[in-house]
């Protein structure tokens, strides 16, 4: 994907996704009166989403301009830029994992042990969850910034004339360089591993709340009004946004993993600037806040105000 397209792509997308997740965040902060407060963990699970979705095109954004040649750049520069990207979409998708099973636990009845376990000590297990995801994610963040500096010293030893001093770092940096590419690959797989039960999951516990909520509506055929309970229609409302969620999560990861995979275990020449990479979770990120503005009340009903108040307006200045 050239420069000119790449931008033409992402900038349009990246200024209005910044402005809902600006509006979100307003939504969160300063709630609709008669709306019900968000209570923990979910608080955290959505500030979360929105807080990556912000950032991701805010980083999306900025990595345009430089491409663009209207912002200076620097390889390290573009480095940072790329890793925060990958970093940040891996924590959103992890806050979403951990979304579904929020809601999952509150609408399906527990019959194990093992899931009333969880259900009872959810906060516990959502917060520990999200910090490690953290820890984990930052560990190839910093191998990836880590890759390139060690790039940048071999490609300046270059530039040195050959002599015994130049062997000794030539032979050091290599060291090095081996050493990064097998702790980055090392990483890679576990990341793959990790990112792809995180998709199981996800799965699961949305077909399952979907499961659970067929098979109570089929019980209440004969009462009409089970089907129009606000209840009911917020529970099959969050679990189809679960399910589009996790698809999206589908079609970003598909890409993400198959990229890291050719370029880095099999150094094959892919997306090396990054264009197709950043475009895709752009649009991933872009669907997701879409997603939370129709799945949550809190959002769904600022934004009907919003949309009720603009028509208002729009009537008005016609007249």
């Amino acid at each position: 994907m050239d420069s000119l397209t790449f931008a033409v792509v992402n900038i349009p997308v990246s200024i209005i996704s910044i402005i809902m997740n600006i509006f979100l965040l307003f939504c969160m902060f300063f709630p609709q009166q008669g709306t019900e407060r968000l209570k923990q963990p979910l608080n955290i699970l959505l500030g979360t989403l929105v807080g990556c979705n912000f950032t991701l095109q805010v980083c999306i954004f900025v990595y345009t301009i430089m491409e663009s040649d209207l912002l200076w750049s620097s390889n390290i520069g573009y480095s940072v830029i790329i890793e925060i990207i990958l970093f940040t979409m891996r924590t959103s998708v992890t806050s979403s994992l951990w979304l579904n099973v929020f809601y999952y636990c509150q609408i399906v009845p527990a019959q194990c042990s093992v899931f009333i376990f969880l259900k009872k000590n959810i906060r516990f297990f959502i917060y520990s969850a999200l910090i490690a995801d953290k820890i984990f994610f930052m560990l190839g963040f910093s191998e990836g910034i880590a890759l390139t500096a060690a790039r940048l010293e071999l490609y300046d030893l270059y530039e040195y004339d050959f002599n015994i001093t130049y062997t000794i770092q030539w032979d050091e940096a290599h060291a090095k360089m081996d050493t990064l590419y097998f702790m980055f690959r090392v990483d890679t797989w576990l990341r793959f591993s990790y990112l792809l039960l995180c998709l199981f999951v996800m799965s699961t516990s949305s077909c399952a709340t979907i499961l659970y909520l067929w098979k109570h509506m089929k019980s209440m055929e004969g009462s009409s009004s089970s089907f129009s309970s606000p209840r009911l229609q917020r529970q099959m409302r969050v679990t189809i946004t679960g399910i589009i969620q996790t698809f999206l999560y589908f079609l970003c990861l598909v890409w993400i993993l198959v990229r890291e995979l050719l370029v880095f275990v099999f150094y094959l020449s892919l997306d090396l600037n990054g264009h197709i990479c950043c475009s895709v979770v752009g649009l991933y990120s872009f669907g997701s806040t879409i997603n939370l503005c129709v799945g949550q009340t809190i959002f769904r009903q600022r934004v009907i105000e919003v949309w009720q108040k603009f028509l208002k307006i729009a009537m008005l200045l016609s007249k």
